[in-house]
């Protein structure tokens, strides 16, 4: 996806789109459709058996070239791209998620974690399928931010205690037993990393600053593997395949398109082969080409809302919005359930320019604002609507909501008293207004006390 820049009344935010020039910035957030659905699909059974409510779930991947996962409780979770590329298997991303759900679950508190959290809601500007997002006007500040939370770890504030991975660790065998999945994924990855750490003790990933491998977190998993009777079980079916799905899509994003060419050569019509060399086309400004791919899946798997949505972004990027439409309808009605779908196809048709289209636009940002109420973007859009509609108090609410999502206090405070200037007989809205006032008013106070 390409990077574009945009600005919209008082508010002006940068959004890169993952695509060709210039290339996803290191240590982003990342918002994709696909991806999240499925580390979410192997994060939703682990909550369930945890006891964990699947819906408090708060997904960030990152894009950072180090490998690292963390858990910030309240059903965070963060994990990194390159611990996804790292990883050799669905079973080992499961490992790593159930211990990290297992921190959660036993409310384990970490130094550091506010900043940490801070920075990731400061970063969720944009939130498209595929989009990374960067602090308006300044597009290093985010990267800025989450820069300094990977450095904090690497310092070893986030460590935990040596009893509480422990406990994590029994926890994530547990967890796994109890859905029949192995837990050998886990031993098989802390393995790679220790093996890593050998070969090169001067450069540790995070990941073993913050989750120590000493040698009896290693015992532990083997003695359990040997008693366990779902040692060698295997996921089902889609996890692996699923998941292969991710990693090349993860890499034909953020990588050179030169390599995804390297790895899937024209000879090769393998889905996953066909993926990546669309991903590398779009990102090469190879449009006709990507498209030809894509649609060779298409045909193929006509019901995979991901090649409708991939194919969607390709046209909305190429300028070919109402093309862009009507694959984004396809996407959202084969996968109804995903709020990202929806404000993609709301992106479009607001774009498209057709008035027709508008109120059908709307219908789609309040599902997903239902579904997702702290996406900043669904309320940047909805201002949009509100503008076109000369509704200029719930534009002014829209764009406070949006303020107060990515952490901008003078903004959000700035846009509520102009949203209560123009909502004077509108009594539900004014009241939302003064909420957001009393809040900003509350989190200044607590800013304070911190400082």
């Amino acid at each position: 996806m390409n990077i574009f820049l945009k600005s919209f009344l008082l508010l002006f935010l940068l959004s890169a789109k993952l695509s060709a020039s210039p290339a996803l910035s290191e240590d982003s957030l990342i918002r994709d459709a696909e991806v999240e659905d499925v580390i979410k699909s192997f994060i939703k059974p682990i909550f369930e058996v945890a006891q964990l409510n699947p819906n408090s779930l708060r997904l960030y991947v990152i894009n950072s070239n180090v490998v690292n996962a963390f858990a910030m409780g309240g059903g965070r979770i963060a994990i990194n791209t390159a611990l996804l590329l790292k990883a050799k298997s669905a079973l080992q991303v499961i490992g790593v998620l159930a211990h990290e759900t297992a921190h959660i679950a036993d409310n384990h508190v970490i130094r550091g974690v506010d900043a940490i959290e801070k920075a990731l809601f400061q970063s969720l500007i944009g939130t498209l399928g595929g989009i990374a997002v960067s602090v308006a006007g300044r597009p290093d500040a985010g990267a800025g931010i989450l820069m300094g939370s990977q450095e904090m770890a690497m310092r070893g504030y986030l460590k935990f205690s040596r009893t509480q991975e422990g406990a994590a660790d029994q926890g994530a065998a547990h967890y796994l037993d109890s859905l029949q999945w192995s837990s050998r994924g886990l031993l098989e990855f802390m393995e790679l990393l220790r093996k890593d750490d050998f070969i090169s003790e001067q450069k540790l990933d995070p990941y073993v600053l913050t989750h120590p491998l000493v040698s009896e977190r290693l015992d532990f998993f083997r003695a359990h593997l040997n008693k366990s009777p779902y040692a060698q079980a295997d996921l089902p079916d889609p996890l692996e395949e699923n998941f292969k799905r991710i990693q090349v899509k993860i890499a034909a994003f953020t990588q050179s398109p030169v390599k995804t060419f390297a790895r899937f050569k024209p000879t090769d019509t393998s889905l996953l082969a066909r993926y990546g060399r669309s991903i590398a086309y779009f990102q090469n400004a190879q449009v006709n080409e990507a498209l030809k791919e894509l649609d060779s899946l298409l045909q193929e798997f006509p019901q995979d809302a991901f090649f409708w949505d991939l194919k969607g972004q390709i046209l909305f990027d190429s300028g070919k919005i109402k093309d862009a439409i009507r694959a984004y309808e396809k996407a959202v009605a084969l996968r109804p359930d995903i709020p990202l779908l929806h404000i993609s196809l709301a992106h479009s048709l607001i774009e498209g320019g057709d008035p027709a289209h508008i109120e059908k636009a709307y219908s789609e940002l309040l599902r997903a604002r239902t579904e997702e109420p702290e996406n900043p973007f669904t309320y940047r859009l909805l201002a949009i609507y509100y503008g076109k509609k000369e509704k200029t108090g719930l534009a002014a609410l829209c764009l406070s909501e949006m303020a107060f999502e990515i952490g901008d206090l003078d903004k959000a405070e700035q846009q509520a008293k102009r949203a209560l200037h123009f909502l004077k007989d509108d009594p539900t809205n004014k009241i939302r207004a003064n909420d957001i006032l009393e809040e900003v008013k509350r989190l200044r106070k607590r800013e304070s006390w911190l400082d």
